[in-house]
């Protein structure tokens, strides 16, 4: 099968949060099965062309907005360790401008609108016929009208099947709520990045206006459970980290990475100390609010925070003062994939505190590099932690309301097992052990890639696909 992606984010060049790390891992994935994958993603100021081994396509190419031709440049490149090929959309006025990913609402609807438009143009263009043409995220969800227009017509396009995932829903509002509701109905087939958050999504119980919509695509609407990109996240072959180790092997390795990492952001603390670490978007949504007040009781424990985090200004100027005031705070708001490796490394615990958790990617990698999570019990951490209070072969800790006062209830239970040195091995090796690879995600979405096309061609009985969460 011939298949685009389309997405505003994929690792490893531009990332705000673990759409970028998904995006890349289907896609690399799916490619192994043998399909022919091509991602395009806008080409943000922080692309750097020369650093990032792209080249741009010789010739430009024009598009007609609102009577006016506008002039877009290409690039091209290949996501690392595959054979997926990348397109980066640039647009001096649109994307190019600013290396931040996302802007206002209002700006982004204008950016990412141009976006769509002028990617069908591209794959137009450059006759590449997608049998799939798969959408991440709501800033693409305008791609489906456009496609389903009958005023315009994109060459090779005109029998292109339509997938639409859905990764985040509560930041969805207004014209982009609208969009994004199309999208749904008109999509061939839609997704969500869990099993739980498809039917949390469902049952309305983020009340983001989706249910009604996606109870009536029946049958067409699955939660997949996202699988982690063992490239990016193994410790065993981890070369950002300050030593490799294995979950049969952790001890010297973990005591090494956290030395390295107290050192590196100047904590002159003793490494005996539990460490906490954080690595998170500020947003309500993300549970930041939570977070910033329970911080203080936290802080007060004989304990070290470690935070990497990055988005509401309010939030990230309340985390710096809480880092002037508590010695054993340390905060650092401009984001670093090598440091956010570091801190699953070296870190004890790893706190997450989100109240939509559509995938936990973030939870999965810190297990995978054994730092104990401790997080709010919605979304995909369902299916990802079992807590250790409850089941004797738990992986972690959860709390059920999300509250300044659970959360802190959740870190002293996480204490009294630190100081339990066998429990604590046993909690380390059972979080390490959990293996996300059992989710088959690149599979059960080639299933419904398959769905889709012989839906399109034929009355036979359709392949199998991932359980229906409506049964």
């Amino acid at each position: 099968m011939n298949i685009v992606f389309i997405a505003p984010e994929c690792f490893p060049f531009a990332k705000v949060g673990s759409l970028a790390d998904f995006v890349a891992m289907l896609s690399k994935d799916i490619a192994q099965e043998g399909h022919n994958i091509k991602v395009f993603i806008p080409r943000y100021g922080c692309i750097d062309p020369s650093i990032n081994h792209i080249e741009r396509i010789p010739s430009d190419f024009k598009i007609t907005i609102n009577n006016s031709q506008i002039l877009i440049s290409v690039y091209k490149g290949i996501l690392p360790d595959s054979f997926v090929s990348i397109y980066f959309i640039e647009s001096q006025n649109n994307f190019s401008n600013s290396k931040e990913i996302y802007l206002s609402d209002l700006a982004d609807d204008e950016r990412f609108g141009f976006f769509c438009l002028s990617t069908l143009e591209i794959i137009s263009k450059l006759n590449i016929d997608p049998d799939i043409v798969h959408l991440f995220n709501s800033r693409t969800a305008q791609i489906v009208s456009l496609l389903k227009s009958k005023n315009i017509e994109y060459t090779g396009l005109n029998k292109t099947g339509i997938l639409f995932t859905i990764n985040n829903s509560s930041s969805v509002k207004g014209e982009l709520l609208a969009k994004t509701k199309s999208a749904i109905n008109n999509s061939d087939f839609i997704t969500a990045t869990s099993e739980v958050y498809a039917e949390e999504l469902i049952r309305d119980s983020y009340k983001d206006g989706f249910s009604e919509t996606l109870v009536q695509k029946k049958g067409q609407f699955y939660g997949i459970n996202s699988s982690l990109d063992e490239t990016i996240y193994n410790p065993e072959i981890d070369k950002d980290i300050a030593q490799p180790y294995s979950k049969n092997y952790f001890s010297a390795g973990k005591r090494k990475c956290k030395e390295d990492l107290l050192e590196l952001i100047e904590f002159e603390s003793n490494s005996q100390l539990p460490l906490f670490g954080i690595v998170t978007r500020l947003s309500t949504d993300k549970g930041s609010n939570v977070l910033v007040n329970a911080l203080p009781q936290i802080a007060h424990l004989n304990v070290l925070l470690v935070l990497l985090c990055k988005g509401d200004s309010s939030y990230e100027m309340e985390l710096n003062k809480l880092a002037s005031k508590y010695k054993n705070i340390k905060v650092s708001t401009a984001f670093n994939h090598i440091l956010s490796k570091k801190i699953y490394a070296g870190s004890d615990f790893f706190i997450c505190p989100s109240e939509q958790n559509s995938a936990g990617e973030s939870v999965l990698a810190a297990m995978k590099y054994g730092a104990v999570p401790i997080a709010f019990n919605a979304g995909a951490i369902k299916q990802i932690i079992k807590d250790i209070y409850i089941n004797t072969e738990g992986n972690g800790i959860t709390y059920n309301e999300s509250t300044k006062e659970d959360l802190f209830e959740a870190t002293n239970r996480a204490l009294q097992l630190y100081k339990n040195k066998e429990k604590w091995t046993l909690l380390i090796k059972n979080a390490m052990n959990f293996d996300s690879k059992e989710f088959a995600t690149a599979k059960k979405y080639m299933k419904c890639y398959e769905h889709i096309l012989e839906k399109r061609t034929s009355t036979s009985v359709k392949p199998e696909l991932p359980a229906n969460l409506y049964q």
